[in-house]
């Protein structure tokens, strides 16, 4: 014989509440990992504008800048 209906309805609830558990932990697991990145992007960026900064003010306190020499 088959499975009464309610039964069948209840397994498959049961794996949907399973499947949609299993997408929140594996959200919030890329969450976390995108905020990661966001971080380390931020901070790339500031080192590599410090470093232009940097070499720019290098070169105006060498001279380099100096008109009429």
């Amino acid at each position: 014989m088959t499975e009464p209906w309610n039964q069948i309805a209840e397994r498959r609830i049961g794996a949907l509440e399973t499947h949609c558990a299993v997408e929140e932990v594996h959200r919030l697991s890329v969450e976390a990992r995108l905020a990661a990145i966001e971080d380390t992007l931020k901070w790339l960026v500031r080192l590599i504008v410090g470093a232009f900064v940097t070499t720019l003010m290098g070169i105006a306190f060498s001279g380099m800048f100096i008109v009429g020499t």
